[in-house]
């Protein structure tokens, strides 16, 4: 399923219907969310298009998603923040989570719209509540930076914590820096230790910086010991985790 991905770092994500290899068989699919998502990873927009538009004129949430994003970053059409917002909405009504997040985007970041972050954070906990990755994170930085909501780093952490156990990146590092400012009461490198080693396994290039600077608050052994759990929270797919 497509979402328009607004964090500090990264700005799209393409999950479920759109892996990083797609399969020869989605190109003989007759179902239009498959064939459009092939023609998207093809670069084919007006495909893309033409194999999502009959179904969101329709009603069909994924598809209203899909065309809201093409609109969004101007993909096989004219760029339209407005037109982008209406599909959202569209989306957002029959209370698709991705279309949530994506509404919450385009206010947090003033896409479109005057920049209004309590109306974002408003979307983002939609979105957050039916579990979706990308919403708990964008929910956890709106309340560690203050942004539409009253500052708290405890809510900011747990929100960190349930995303960067769905394997989020982000979320993985801005948990080991949570953790590494001592946020919530006091310093704990060796959880910022682990949780850095995590992103950092994860991809995130940003994420030996901050484990480096972890590891100048503890120990060789304790080093040992994160990189350790580090490995097994990776290794269990994120079960096995702090």
């Amino acid at each position: 399923m497509l979402m328009s991905y607004a964090p500090p770092i990264v700005r799209l994500v393409l999950a479920a219907l759109l892996m990083a290899c797609v399969p020869a068989v989605y190109a003989q699919s007759k179902d239009p969310i498959e064939v459009g998502t092939a023609a998207l990873d093809r670069n084919h927009f007006a495909t893309a298009y033409r194999a999502w538009i009959g179904p969101a004129r329709k009603g069909d949430a994924m598809a209203q998603n899909n065309v809201g994003y093409l609109y969004e970053h101007g993909l096989g059409l004219t760029q339209s923040y407005v037109e982008a917002m209406a599909w959202y909405r569209k989306a957002a009504n029959k209370n698709l989570a991705q279309a949530q997040y994506n509404i919450g985007t385009l206010y947090y970041y003033g896409y479109g719209v005057e920049r209004n972050t309590r109306e974002a954070v408003r979307w983002f906990r939609q979105a957050a509540k039916q579990e979706l990755t990308e919403g708990q994170y964008m929910l956890g930085v709106a309340y560690y930076e203050g942004q539409g909501t009253v500052t708290s780093a405890p809510t900011a952490i747990d929100l960190f914590l349930k995303a960067a156990k769905k394997g989020h990146a982000n979320a993985q590092l801005m948990a080991a820096n949570v953790y590494l400012n001592g946020d919530l009461g006091d310093v704990d490198a060796f959880a910022a230790y682990v949780w850095a080693d995590v992103a950092a396994r994860s991809g995130n290039a940003d994420a030996a910086l901050v484990r480096d600077y972890a590891s100048f608050k503890i120990s060789r052994a304790e080093i040992t010991r994160a990189a350790a759990a580090a490995k097994a929270c990776q290794e269990t797919g994120f079960k096995r985790c702090l």
